[in-house]
């Protein structure tokens, strides 16, 4: 069994009113579906056609529901059960369906499914039952013509139930015969009358069950079956049957079944088609097109309002060519007459192919009128549709609208297009043309003005008036036009006038530079005379530096040779400093060694006073070496003051020296510094003497020049004369053109 994956769990409940059809083949593939069986299932129409009908099985159905369908419907019997189905998004859809054969001609064609919305109720008491199936705790549960529950075994074991009814009614008749000859042979035996009435009681209330039993089973079911006729006949093709026996009598309620299954959606089907048809009738009588309809024998069958309005207006004019003609007689009337057309070849309208388009005149009126065949599912053309349209005021509107808008490509913008007698979108295209060429009247009109200002030299001129899209680009390139134009010759007139006045400035600065010419002329001369005094001057002073310059070498030698002798007196001095110390070192160790011997020689008389006469004479000897001492003492005192006193002289000397040698350094430095200035004197000198030679040239050829120069001013200032008269041309040329103040403004200042 085919398991179709996955599953959400989400419930579609259907609308009351919702029917799912769909047509399968003998073998269960489906050959066509309506559109709400689409809408609920998520198919399309093409993915459900040519699979087979269990495309939507749920997988919780279980398979003894589908082999009961099977095994019913393949015994001819409709079937009736509530079943769960899948969409396509996974999503799950309870319905009653109602399955039944149909048969074409004698022959078995294919099923009919025809599936409403299941009541909770139904729902409730199969689901628990089809989990039990499912997962195979039947207990005794089966699926039987639809219905599940379990066997009514007190049927089952009860051979008159399988037996049809008239096998039942023969039997009855044989039983009734086989007790009416036993009891005859019983009474030509002779048996007991008793024991006749007790066989005879018997079978009477053998009679009377059946006869009862049989009314029942019978003449209900007959009721039944009569009842469910009558519902069918009052539009009631909903109500339950029960058709679960295969009798006589269930047969019939089996095919009250399928007539139910079948007529209940055809007159579903038809309802809605005339419900859709009713839609586009009222559609059509409120339409503004005109609508005329014929059926398959070309009479005419419908004619909206606006057709009637307009044979209406028309009849008048169609009695000319159909006499007797009225409007009241329209419907009824042949379609062929109202399209005939002798100027043109007759269509054969039973058989239209794709149809035609005509153009007829009515009397004033210009009609089109758009043929269209009408077919049945198989094809075959069953009628035809025919749009009529007034093109009379659309033509005389082309005919408005080419003439106005010629005219104004030929520069008339005066022309306009009527309104009277238009509507809709004529009245709009009118209305929306003359406010078209009014505004480009309006804005030519406002780029003439200003452009003829401009020709006639008023630049102050501009578009003010609002103007949108390209009219309004082109008000502000024609402004912006204006606006430079104004600038440009703003910027004449100031320039003019500049260049007349500089053309004044001009012929005045030539007459003097002509005189300033002249007198550079006669100056020339006089400097080219002071330029020779200058050179011969110039020539001196340059052999004057070369004979400095040779003297400053001299001085420069002799300097340096005094530098050396300094130098040596600055070495010898310092030796006789150093001399100087040295002797004022040994008179220190003189006057020490004077000092030591008087210590002595005071010992000495001291030893000798301890003596006495002893010691009298050492005393004499160490007094005279005493008297020694201190002389010498002195005397070392005395030289060392002497000395010190020629260190000192020699220091300063020693340091006079050591400065007159740096002064001499100086002098040296400063000498060759000369040397080197004296010989940059004799050298720029020379160069000197050489430029002034150049220099006298160049006067010679300035000289030359000037006059030159003389006679291109005399030119200039002829020049001068003639731009300071064309420039009052370009002023009085210039001041023709009037501009704004801001125009002014901008070109006074840049």
């Amino acid at each position: 069994m085919r398991n179709n994956l996955p599953v959400t769990g989400v419930e579609i409940v259907l609308d009351d009113d919702a029917t799912l059809v769909s047509y399968t083949d003998p073998d269960g593939t489906i050959l066509k579906v309506n559109r709400e069986l689409v809408r609920v299932s998520g198919f399309s129409e093409a993915e459900l056609v040519g699979q087979p009908h269990n495309i939507v099985r749920h997988p919780d159905m279980p398979r003894e529901a589908f082999a009961d369908l099977w095994k019913t419907l393949k015994a001819g019997r409709p079937w009736v059960g509530v079943i769960k189905n899948r969409s396509k998004c996974g999503a799950h859809y309870w319905v009653q369906a109602n399955v039944t054969p149909i048969h074409e001609h004698g022959r078995l064609s294919g099923y009919m499914s025809v599936r409403r919305k299941a009541s909770r109720a139904a729902i409730s008491a199969v689901e628990p039952a089809y989990a039990a199936l499912r997962q195979g705790r039947a207990q005794g549960l089966r699926v039987h013509a639809g219905v599940v529950g379990k066997r009514d075994w007190m049927r089952a074991l009860n051979p008159l139930w399988r037996l049809s009814l008239r096998q039942r009614l023969m039997l009855a008749a044989v039983g009734i015969l086989g007790l009416g000859m036993g009891l005859a042979t019983m009474a030509a035996a002779g048996t007991p009358p008793r024991l006749i009435l007790s066989v005879a009681a018997l079978a009477g209330g053998f009679g009377i069950y059946s006869g009862w039993w049989l009314s029942r089973d019978v003449v209900d079911r007959l009721e039944e079956a009569n009842a469910q006729l009558r519902s069918i006949a009052e539009g009631n093709y909903t109500r339950l049957i029960a058709i679960a026996r295969n009798d006589e009598i269930g047969q019939v309620l089996q095919g009250i079944k399928s007539m139910q299954i079948r007529l209940g959606f055809e007159v579903q089907q038809q309802q809605r088609e005339q419900r859709a048809g009713a839609r586009i009738r009222n559609a059509l009588d409120f339409a503004h097109t005109n609508i005329l309809v014929a059926n398959q024998d070309l009479i005419v069958v419908y004619a909206n309002s606006g057709m009637t309005d307009l044979i209406g207006a028309s009849a008048q004019d169609i009695r000319h060519r159909l006499p007797g003609f009225e409007l009241s007689r329209l419907l009824g009337s042949d379609i062929g007459a109202l399209l005939q057309d002798p100027a043109k070849p007759e269509h054969d309208l039973s058989r239209l192919g794709n149809g035609f388009v005509r153009r007829m005149q009515l009397g004033t009126r210009t009609i089109d009128v758009t043929v269209t065949p009408v077919r049945d599912a198989g094809g075959a053309q069953i009628g035809l549709v025919s749009e009529w349209q007034d093109r009379t005021v659309e033509l005389e509107m082309q005919s408005e609208v080419a003439q106005v808008l010629q005219a104004a490509a030929a520069g008339d913008f005066s022309g306009r297009i009527t309104t009277q007698d238009k509507q809709g979108f004529l009245l709009l295209l009118a209305e929306s043309i003359g406010q078209l060429l009014s505004s480009t009247s309006a804005s030519l009109d406002e780029m003439q003005s200003v452009l003829h200002a401009v020709a006639e030299g008023d630049l102050s001129r501009r578009i003010d008036t609002d103007m949108r899209g390209i009219f309004g680009e082109i008000k502000h390139s024609t402004n912006r036009t204006v606006d430079q134009i104004a600038a440009t010759v703003g910027a004449i007139q100031s320039g003019a006038d500049a260049i007349d006045a500089a053309a004044s400035e001009i012929t005045a600065g030539n007459q003097e530079l002509a005189e300033r010419t002249e007198h550079q002329a006669a100056s020339l001369q006089e400097t080219a005379s002071s330029m020779e005094e200058l050179t011969s001057t110039v020539h001196q002073n340059a052999e004057n530096a070369r004979q400095a310059n040779q003297l400053t070498i001299n001085a420069a030698q002799v300097a340096g040779q005094g530098g050396q002798v300094v130098g040596q007196v600055v070495a010898t001095m310092s030796g006789i400093s150093a001399s100087s110390r040295r002797i004022v070192d040994i008179i220190g160790v003189i006057d020490g060694i004077a000092f030591q011997t008087n210590i002595l020689a005071l010992n000495a008389a001291v030893e000798s006073a301890r003596a006495g006469e002893q010691g009298r004479g050492f005393a004499v000897v160490a007094s005279e070496v005493r008297s020694l001492a201190q002389r010498s003492a002195t005397a070392a005192r005395e030289i060392k003051s002497l000395i010190d006193d020629s260190v000192a002289k020699v220091d300063s000397g020693s340091q006079l020296v050591e400065q007159a040698g740096r002064t001499m350094q100086d002098i040296v430095s400063s000498v060759e510094q000369v040397a080197g200035l004296v010989a940059d004197i004799s050298l720029a000198s020379q160069e000197q003497s050489s430029g002034i030679d150049l220099i006298n040239q160049m006067f010679t050829q300035v000289d030359a020049g000037t006059q030159q120069n003389a006679s291109l001013v005399d030119a200039a200032t002829a020049s001068a004369r003639s731009l300071e008269h064309q420039s009052g041309e370009l002023v009085r040329t210039a001041a023709a053109f009037r501009l704004g103040q801001e125009s002014i403004r901008m070109a006074r200042h840049g």
